[in-house]
């Protein structure tokens, strides 16, 4: 994609619907105060705040015009239906199986002629993520790929659309044991291996979010291999700089950032993101014992990074090669064997079902250290852009040359963690929250 076809920072809220069980169907399109939308892939739900203002005064569903109401009431779990345009033209939907629910509502400031409240909104899945008849109670055999996509659609019973990576690499047998969809498919995210080449024994560990609906494309559920989020196509190629164009290799500018080289040593050697966890494990069914240990040096190539390499942390301390995490772990041999009659299961009997040596280790060091390097910026408002993105920025070199050039070490791609779009009355912004775990831009 080369530059966006407008200008960012406009936008137009187009519609702002709530249906209330007291109030019927209001239209608070011209009342709000600001809007924020907010995506992550931390976070299994969408989110968005409203600050609305009621003077009194709405446009009921019923064609009335400026009818008076004596109040607007509303509670918790109520829906409400958005649509919102950005200066490019992009639409996010929340309307349909995509609408939104009140999670928590507050009065802001009360007066003789008008009430400023906010609402905190998020999915409909989230009120159904609590309920007895949608808990996880059967078992579930074979790809965790798979397992997870029934949950969605089975049990949580949702209608949005879910995008799942193309089938795991591990097969893992487990009992639902009434437990909450959410919480489960987040369980099964850190024991799913990636079908990439040299997965096995290297690669593990999935993010399970939600994203907006923009342009019709369904937004819904990701279900996604870290390692898999760098090898996709970059969403945005960004430039900091002091002009007022942005050139034409570029889709926008960044308005401010700010990075966090704040790399805490206690945390690197408690979770072993950056050294060698050593995993100390017994087998009860062929009474075994062993100890293995973990590199990420093997692992973490250019391929599954953002960067040309890990930041060198402590290196005549030589941390990559020191153990600095000790896991104990019995090995579940002969735990839920496949099939359905006991002929069938004792031929998986010696076979373990989670292999902890394989996929534990690499699994918890990537979600740690994916978070080394974290930048946020600041662009003008792009509904475009969802969490999970890749995107390039390019910053200029600290330095006293006349003719700026690229910085080789901030420069380059980033995983989008969190999408936060702000939309006020008088301007439209979008801040993303980026990350990576190496450095030199590739």
């Amino acid at each position: 994609m080369s530059n966006l076809p407008a200008a960012g920072g406009q936008g137009q809220i187009q519609e702002i619907r709530v249906f209330s069980n007291y109030s019927g169907d209001v239209d608070f399109t011209d009342g709000f105060l600001d809007l924020t939308l907010y995506e992550s892939i931390l976070d299994h739900s969408i989110r968005a705040s409203i600050t609305l203002v009621d003077t009194g005064y709405r446009n009921s569903s019923e064609g009335q015009s400026a009818i008076e109401r004596d109040d607007i009431n509303l509670t918790s779990g109520e829906k409400i239906e958005i649509k919102v345009v950005d200066g490019y033209n992009q639409t996010i939907s929340c309307k349909g199986v995509n609408h939104l629910r009140i999670n928590e509502l507050q009065s802001v400031d009360e007066m003789v002629n008008k009430t400023i409240f906010s609402l905190d909104l998020y999915s409909k899945e989230c009120i159904d993520n609590e309920l007895e008849k949608t808990r996880v109670t059967k078992r579930y055999d074979g790809k965790i790929t798979d397992s997870v996509n029934n949950i969605l659609t089975e049990v949580l019973k949702t209608e949005k659309k879910v995008e799942i990576d193309p089938i795991g690499l591990n097969n893992f047998n487990f009992l639902g044991h009434v437990e909450k969809p959410f919480y489960k498919i987040l369980w099964l995210a850190k024991r799913c291996v990636p079908d990439m080449p040299n997965a096995k024994n290297n690669l593990a560990g999935y993010f399970f979010w939600e994203v907006f609906n923009v342009d019709g494309d369904g937004g819904g559920y990701k279900f996604k291999s870290i390692d898999k989020l760098w090898t996709q196509t970059r969403k945005r190629k960004l430039i900091y700089n002091d002009l007022v164009t942005t050139p034409p290799e570029y889709d926008g500018k960044i308005l401010a950032y700010s990075f966090d080289n704040s790399i805490s040593m206690d945390k690197l050697l408690q979770t072993g993101a950056l050294s060698k966890p050593l995993l100390k494990s017994f087998d009860p069914y062929s009474n075994k014992y062993q100890e293995t240990e973990f590199t990420d040096v093997d692992r973490l190539k250019p391929e599954n990074m953002g960067g040309k390499e890990p930041p060198k942390i402590a290196a005549d301390l030589d941390i990559w090669n020191t153990v600095t995490r000790i896991t104990p772990r019995i090995f579940d041999t002969g735990t839920l064997p496949p099939g359905t009659t006991i002929e069938k299961q004792l031929e998986f009997s010696k076979e373990v079902n989670f292999n902890m040596d394989e996929i534990l280790r690499q699994s918890y060091t990537r979600y740690n250290n994916l978070f080394t390097i974290k930048l946020s910026i600041t662009i003008p408002g792009d509904f475009g852009v969802h969490a999970g993105d890749l995107i390039e920025c390019h910053f200029p070199e600290v330095s006293s040359k006349q003719r700026k050039v690229v910085s080789e070490k901030k420069s380059g791609l980033y995983i989008v963690i969190d999408v936060k779009h702000k939309i006020l009355p008088t301007g439209f912004y979008t801040q993303l929250n980026l990350a990576r775990e190496s450095i030199l831009k590739k």
